[in-house]
């Protein structure tokens, strides 16, 4: 995830992600349109969720090993 080590790129690559979900259910798969699509998809870094996951297993708050802010949140 390029957003995890590089915090200036998390927006470009969240919108990346998510045009490119987009189109693919609405223009590969065609079983949705693109309101209902952009109001359902949504981003999790994989990158935080790992590290949320090892400090958890440590005994640690997942937010611990949050790598950019906001980590909570997402």
């Amino acid at each position: 995830d390029a957003s995890a080590n590089e915090p200036e790129f998390q927006e470009s690559v969240k919108s990346q992600h998510t045009e490119r979900c987009i189109d693919f259910l609405t223009k590969e798969l065609k079983v949705s349109n693109e309101k209902e699509a952009a109001e359902r998809v949504f981003f999790v870094s994989a990158r935080e969720t790992l590290q949320a996951r090892i400090e958890v297993a440590k005994g640690n708050p997942p937010h611990m090993g949050a790598i950019a802010e906001g980590f909570q949140i997402r």
